[in-house]
This record gives C-alpha cells, sequence and structure tokens, in this order.
C-alpha cells in the first residue's frame, strides 16, 4: 500500500534521480576526455526521462506557485542522492582527483557569473526535456547536456554531487551560491515556458499527494476546452 502512494512515488523517484545525476558526475570526472565524459554524463538524464524520474531541473520550467514545496522537496532528495553517490564513489579505486579542479573553479567565481551559467544550464535542460518528448530522438537529450558540461554551466543537482565528491567544506557563501543557482535553473528555463502560452505542459511539476493529482488532471482538462474554445 505504501509502495503505490503518491508520496513514496514521488520520493523514490526523486532520490533515484539524483543517483543518476550522481553517476553522471562520476563518469566526468573520472574521464580523462571531456567531450567523452559530458556524453556519458548524458545517459543519466537520458535514463531518468525514459523511466519517468522526477529531477528538479527538467520540472521547474512548469513552476506555479503551489508547486513550490513540491520542488524544494525534489530538490532536496535529487541533492541527496546525488552527493551521497558522489561520495560513495570516492572510497573506490577510481580516479577523482580532477574533482579538485572542477569545485576550485566554482566556488571560486563571482556570484553573478554563476547565476548567469546557471541560467544557461536550466535552458539547455529546458531544451533537452521539451524537444525528447516532442519526438523522443536521443540526440536532443545527448546534444543539450554535452553543450552545458561543456560550456561549464551550472547545474544546482550535479553541483551536490561534485562538492561531496570534493569534500567541499560548505561555508555560508557556498550555501548561497547554491541557491542561487537553484534560481537561475529556474529562470533559464522559465524563459522559453513563462512567455509564450505553450498547448501543453514542457514538463509539469507531478503530484506530491493523491489530491493534487486530480487537481493538476482538472486544470489539464480545462487547458484543453479552452483551447478548443479558441479554435472553434
Amino acid at each position: 500500500m505504501l509502495m503505490q502512494s503518491t508520496f513514496y512515488q514521488f520520493t523514490v523517484k526523486s532520490l533515484l534521480a539524483g543517483i543518476l545525476i550522481g553517476l553522471g558526475c562520476v563518469i566526468y570526472v573520472a574521464s580523462p576526455v571531456k567531450y567523452v565524459g559530458s556524453c556519458l554524463f548524458s545517459l543519466g538524464l537520458l535514463t531518468i526521462m525514459i523511466k519517468g524520474y522526477y529531477l528538479y531541473t527538467g520540472k521547474v520550467g512548469d513552476w506555479t506557485p503551489s508547486s513550490t514545496f513540491r520542488l524544494i522537496y525534489m530538490f532536496v532528495l535529487n541533492g541527496l542522492g546525488c552527493a551521497a553517490t558522489g561520495y560513495l564513489f570516492t572510497l573506490t579505486r577510481i580516479d577523482l582527483s580532477a574533482i579538485h579542479h572542477v569545485t576550485e573553479l566554482k566556488l571560486n567565481d563571482t556570484m553573478y557569473s554563476s547565476f548567469i551559467l546557471a541560467m544557461g544550464c536550466g535552458a539547455m535542460m529546458h531544451i533537452a526535456y521539451f524537444n525528447f518528448n516532442k519526438g523522443k530522438n536521443p540526440l536532443y537529450v545527448i546534444l543539450p547536456i554535452m553543450f552545458f558540461m561543456l560550456a561549464g554551466f551550472e547545474h544546482c543537482v550535479a553541483n551536490c554531487g561534485f562538492f561531496a565528491m570534493g569534500m567541499v567544506d560548505m561555508t555560508t557563501q557556498d550555501w548561497t551560491r547554491l541557491a542561487l543557482i537553484v534560481l537561475g535553473n529556474g529562470v533559464g528555463s522559465w524563459v522559453f515556458t513563462k512567455f509564450l502560452p505553450a498547448g501543453e505542459d514542457a514538463h509539469p511539476v507531478p503530484a506530491l499527494f493523491g489530491e493534487e493529482e486530480t487537481h493538476h488532471q482538472s486544470n489539464n482538462v480545462r487547458k484543453i476546452v479552452n483551447n478548443g474554445d479558441k479554435r472553434i
């Protein structure tokens, strides 16, 4: 009964999404060729989308005030799963020494640079989710992910894995930067979802409890009816 509940499904799917991003962080850092590492990193997101797991950066584009708590809860679970996975692999023989260069670049950056790079990542995440939902072509996921990884854009969930992997002693400034990146990822996605009306949700925020699912379905029905009225 518990495993069938909406809350349980939401929690586990969010944790599993974080674990998959954490595995992507591991191969990215371990790979001596970043083109290869960034390509393999995309396997995590591709799996998340195919299996229907919940990733903050893939859902925040359809933010509404009523979904704020769900998105925060989703990010926390994503971050925990990613951080635990990143740290776990530091206990293995895999050479992850390159992580120190990665975290140094991120934590020594200016705040406005981190925010702008986070917006770039949010845009790429929207492109990946929206295009894959339309065409189901793996390249629609692989190319945007390679784009933001090679460009050095900031992904809030992946950063949880990178910071844990580098065993960063997080300061108040570091937590503030991470929060800014969380917001920046959202803004980058909202540019494509909030300024022009979409015929359907690009990446809707899932329900946390059963009644929310009913409310979400009712909203979708109203959208379909409204769109039908406009065509008439």
